[in-house]
């Protein structure tokens, strides 16, 4: 561990530097606020008083660079932490991470600081129960009572913005809350696959071990997207292993089942259906009200209930585009100076939102839409757009003539056409046959959304 005397050179150097190469206003505003809370592993561990200066930071490395190979000879890495993104928790493990340097005859070797990622304003009380959901909260609520018991490992699968990470970071508050010196952490797969990466190429891979593999929760976000490279695998594997055989709790989440994961192996595949698998679909118009009463709530506008029921009749596929949707209308009313929102405001907005989602599509194709439908199904394009009639093949066929006519809005002769000369009366079979199936069917809400998502 580095010195007193040799951290405080460092920062002086590197902040020195920054005088020296950006302005006044830039240095005051990012650089000035900025503390320097340890030295450790060739790593220097910085504080920041807000997540939104980290980018700006991330371009700064040749000041670390520069007083790293000035001060202490060598080259010296950064990790950032920002005051605004860390629970009242890991802020005092910072800062006692510092203090302790701060004695200079002491010889306790500190513990690196573990940036648990939870996100403070998600909990169980502010999640809106539906029927599509139901089961999984119950099943979080039971993990977060009773960690590495109940359900190990719980995982969860559902379309994106359905509050599938709502719950995992009200899984580690509520746990965090019974248990303040819990180890916990929350991580997507694609930062767990940076993590790993970024330990082999510093030489650091027992530091990463410590981290991951000494934690009491861990709440791995969307593990669809895990990396193709043998090594992340492997050490994922081994890190579940370890996690589990010591009873630390595990919480996975993933837009599609385990046994869909096609890039990961059955090894891992198979540890991920040893505990409890749970699935959140689309809301249903009951939940979605619910949702729109309670974000409502805390805004200054009044919202009729009449006004509420036309939004949720609009948005059907997710919660994150619901909450959207509202801070759209309530962004609108506010511009034109409306205290009390009625439909006419609501409409004008969600129609601006419609053609923003529109303009997103310019580029769609009917045949991206007939590729990534039989990519979903396992079956080839030839097939979908053929003859062959059995329910494997023809299912998809009218989910790929639904999402054509929905999202393109082309006719449905042309429709027709493109599924190998189709009559249009079979497009307008195909059309209400899925729509029916949306109303009732979760299922086939879950297949409709993960393509969509693909677009």
């Amino acid at each position: 561990m580095a010195s007193l005397n040799e951290n405080q050179k460092f920062w002086a150097r590197v902040t020195e530097l920054a005088r020296q190469s950006i302005g006044k206003q830039a240095y005051d505003f990012f650089i000035e606020p900025a503390q320097l809370m340890s030295v450790e592993q060739d790593t220097a561990n910085i504080l920041l008083d807000s997540g939104m200066k980290k980018d700006y930071w991330k371009k700064q490395s040749d000041l670390i660079t520069t007083a790293g190979f000035e001060v202490f000879g060598r080259m010296i890495d950064y990790e950032l932490y920002a005051n605004d993104e860390l629970t009242e928790l890991e802020l005092h493990r910072l800062n006692n991470q510092s203090s302790i340097e701060e004695q200079p005859h002491s010889t306790a070797k500190p513990a690196s600081p573990l940036v648990s990622g939870l996100n403070e304003k998600y909990n169980f009380e502010n999640f809106v129960q539906g029927p599509g959901n139901r089961w999984t909260l119950a099943a979080a609520i039971a993990v977060a009572d009773k960690p590495g018991d109940t359900y190990n490992p719980l995982f969860i699968y559902g379309g994106a913005g359905l509050g599938k990470t709502h719950l995992m970071h009200a899984i580690g508050n509520q746990i965090l809350t019974d248990n303040p010196t819990a180890r916990i952490k929350y991580v997507s797969s694609e930062n767990f696959v940076n993590d790993y990466v970024n330990a082999t190429r510093k030489n650091q891979m027992e530091n990463f071990e410590n981290t991951y593999r000494n934690l009491d929760l861990l709440l791995l976000d969307d593990v669809q997207f895990f990396s193709d490279k043998e090594g992340t695998k492997n050490e994922f594997f081994n890190t579940f292993n370890a996690l589990y055989d010591k009873g630390s709790q595990i919480v996975l989440t993933s837009d599609r089942i385990p046994q869909e994961l096609n890039n990961l192996e059955d090894r891992l595949v198979s540890r991920f259906s040893w505990g409890l698998t749970t699935d959140i679909t689309a809301p249903d118009y009951e939940t979605r009200m619910a949702i729109l009463l309670f974000k409502s709530e805390s805004s200054r506008l009044e919202f009729p209930s009449e006004t509420l029921s036309y939004i949720a009749g609009q948005i059907d596929s997710n919660v994150r585009e619901l909450e959207g949707a509202l801070n759209r209308v309530e962004f609108v009313a506010r511009a034109n100076g409306i205290a009390v929102v009625d439909i006419e405001t609501a409409s004008q907005a969600l129609r601006s939102l419609k053609n923003a989602t529109q303009q997103s599509l310019s580029n769609l194709t009917i045949k991206k839409i007939q590729d990534e439908v039989a990519n979903y199904y396992h079956i080839s394009f030839s097939d979908l757009v053929g003859p062959k009639r059995p329910k494997e093949i023809a299912f998809p066929r009218q989910i790929a003539m639904y999402l054509v006519r929905e999202l393109l809005g082309t006719s449905l002769p042309a429709i027709g056409t493109a599924f190998g000369g189709r009559d249009h009366t079979t497009v307008m079979y195909a059309y209400k046959q899925i729509s029916d199936k949306m109303k009732n069917d979760m299922d086939v809400q879950k297949d409709i959304d993960s393509i969509k998502r693909k677009f």
